[in-house]
């Protein structure tokens, strides 16, 4: 029988699970707390979480929120990155973590949105870019045909007007005749 604070775990983790755009599992195993903290600090920095709960726990979150492919890495101690905001930065300090302390953190892999990551995997979400790089990609992607299209117009506007100017050369020196 579940009791009332396993109850709300489960749906506190199950509002983390939604909200991450993504969640690493790792095996913590030999980090001291002091280590753990400082982890959790510099994930904390930047936009994300680590939560230490039980598998039973995290599998019924997982199936709440549509992601049971979170559910195979979830075997011995296991904590959960919860990455909120920019996906690229969290899994570069977990990379940064496991090679300074192989024996502290292995990471098990995780979820990409709803798309299964291997352990091996997190190093191509380092590569991807920033939440700031995608905007600037998107703004460049919408400001160059606009700015194409005011090249044409201010091109069209200035032959107009050198051919007014063009006319108004030729009736000057008739003018100037009479």
């Amino acid at each position: 029988m579940p009791t009332q604070r396993k109850i709300d775990l489960v749906a506190e983790l199950t509002d983390k699970m939604q909200r991450s755009q993504l969640a690493v599992v790792a095996d913590y195993r030999g980090f001291t707390v002091a280590e753990l903290t400082a982890l959790r600090a510099k994930l904390r920095d930047n936009g994300a979480e680590m939560i230490v709960a039980k598998n039973t726990l995290l599998r019924l979150a997982a199936r709440n929120t549509g992601k049971e492919g979170l559910e195979p890495n979830l075997e011995g101690p296991t904590a959960v990155v919860f990455a909120y905001d920019d996906v690229s930065k969290v899994a570069k300090v977990l990379l940064d973590a496991s090679r300074a302390m192989p024996k502290s953190l292995t990471v098990k892999g995780g979820l990409l949105g709803a798309s299964p990551i291997k352990a091996d995997g997190l190093d191509a979400v380092t590569r991807l870019p920033t939440r700031e790089q995608a905007l600037a990609q998107v703004l460049g992607g919408i400001a160059a045909p606009v700015s194409g299209v005011v090249g044409v117009i201010n091109a069209a506007i200035t032959n107009v007007a050198l051919v007014i100017q063009a006319r108004i050369d030729q009736l000057q020196p008739a003018e100037s005749a009479a």
